[in-house]
């Protein structure tokens, strides 16, 4: 397996290591089906409707013979990126005094899942605190917090003003001292509580490694709610707060975060479009056959349409006008994902199996990525422009989660032998990785697969990460 460094801390801690149809229409519809289960692509069928007279879009023209694609990686291969090693920071984190048994779960509770999910902290067991009571409430004495290996300690308090909670926080990085590395404020009513807790561990975070933690956003996921309906939630990165966006009704999915709100792809007898959450149905995006899958990056949308009779890559203005097609291939193309750099990720059959390539936003510059695997999907990037990662889906006997390098071509192989699991979405951070999982749900993984967590119980797929 690849390793890749976390963000490096002011001290380290230790080490641990087919589409099937006879024509356009059944192609179309099948696309859409297969890009929530396991987006089965093939070649059109014989007899596809050519591109429109005067579309534009780039094609990959260049005729050079493919090379045959490798095997994927397998656990064990380890390929060095920047350090084989994984260093994890030692913290406590007690209960907070005071806390209203009623709101307990949303106190230190949420803070040892913060910790434990980004992938960059070991949260010791609160059953071995040697906790002083001289400490009082708030404070810390290095010995007892030494004596269980503790190199940063939390503590906390809540009080009742009124109606609402009172709640101080402070984090104490031992090396550094007894006087608190972060110390916070906040008041608010008890519904807040979780978020005045992953607003902390954020700052915990970026006093160790210099950049915040995003333990506010959100992921949106589709469900199957039963045959022929499957509906669009959102919840906390976390799992809690589990909401849904879509009432429809019917087939709703490829959910994006986007202007206004969640906007995802309804499937109606007669096609697919895009709307919003909120419209009742009315779409924004259309244009006959298939239209799907937005996402959107420099103030516009890319998505995938049929509209010409082949499944390819256009772009708009989020108001659907001034759509551009962007691909042009004998194969189908799909799956947009946006990235920094100015760089837009998709899937494409043009040289046979489904591959993963990347084009600038106007299509120009097109370059296949991916050369391991003979099924490749569902690319997300890193959104960090300091780092060049694409995550995937790709087929080795069952579905598994992938990431490559763009710069060096190094692959990571995020699972393996645990079940089936699809459809990757990287924090806005990139130290996270969600994808959902044949084992019980959504989880998050760490980018070298290390730590892996349940963070959602039940069906998911196409998820998406707010940014």
């Amino acid at each position: 397996m690849t390793h890749t460094t976390p963000p490096r801390f002011l001290r380290p801690g230790r080490s641990r290591a087919r589409c099937d149809a006879a024509g356009r229409g059944a192609l179309a519809l099948a696309l859409a089906l297969t890009l929530v289960a396991a987006f089965a692509l093939t070649a059109p069928p014989a007899g596809a409707q050519a591109p429109a007279p005067g579309t534009t879009g780039a094609s990959d023209t260049s005729g050079a013979a493919q090379p045959a694609e490798a095997p994927l990686p397998g656990r064990g291969v380890v390929v060095n990126i920047d350090s084989p090693e994984r260093a994890l920071y030692r913290i406590a984190v007690p209960d907070l005094a005071g806390q209203p048994s009623a709101s307990a779960d949303d106190g230190a509770p949420v803070l040892r899942s913060d910790f434990t999910l980004v992938g960059l902290f070991d949260v010791i067991d609160p059953r071995s605190y040697l906790n002083d009571p001289a400490d009082g409430p708030l404070g810390v004495t290095r010995l007892p917090w030494s004596q269980i290996g503790a190199q940063g300690v939390v503590k906390g308090r809540v009080r009742p003003v009124g109606a609402e909670l009172a709640v101080e926080l402070r984090f104490y990085d031992l090396a550094r001292g007894t006087a608190p590395v972060v110390s916070r404020h906040y008041q608010g009513s008890a519904r807040a509580l979780r978020g005045f807790m992953h607003a902390f561990a954020s700052d915990v975070v970026k006093a160790l490694t210099g950049e915040a933690a995003p333990f506010g956003t959100k992921l949106a996921f589709s469900r199957r709610l039963g045959p022929g309906e499957k509906a669009v939630y959102t919840a906390d990165f976390d799992g809690h707060g589990l909401e849904r966006i879509s009432h429809e009704g019917g087939i709703n999915m490829l959910p994006a975060f986007g202007p206004g709100g969640i906007w995802f792809s309804h499937l109606t007898k007669t096609g697919m479009f895009v709307t919003r959450a909120g419209l009742r149905g009315r779409p924004v995006l259309s244009g006959g056959g298939m239209t799907m899958g937005a996402i959107f990056c420099d103030g516009r949308v890319f998505f995938t349409s049929t509209r010409d009779g082949n499944s390819e890559i256009y772009s708009a203005l989020p108001d659907g006008s001034d759509v551009r097609r962007l691909t042009n291939s004998p194969g189908i193309d799909v799956s947009p994902a946006c990235g920094p750099k100015g760089r837009i990720a998709f899937v494409s059959t043009r040289h046979g199996s489904p591959q993963i390539f990347i084009m600038q936003p106007d299509g120009t510059n097109v370059q296949r990525v991916t050369y391991r695997g003979s099924y490749n999907q569902t690319p997300v990037f890193c959104p960090d422009p300091k780092r060049s990662l694409i995550a995937f889906t790709g087929r080795d006997e069952t579905m598994d989660i992938f990431t490559v390098d763009l710069e060096t071509q190094q692959y990571t192989r995020i699972t393996q032998g645990q079940g089936s699991n699809k459809d990757p979405a990287f924090s806005p951070d990139c130290r996270m990785i969600a994808f959902y999982s044949t084992r019980g749900g959504i989880y998050i993984a760490s980018p070298d697969g290390m730590s892996q967590h349940l963070v959602l119980k039940g069906p998911a797929e196409t998820l998406r990460w707010s940014h």
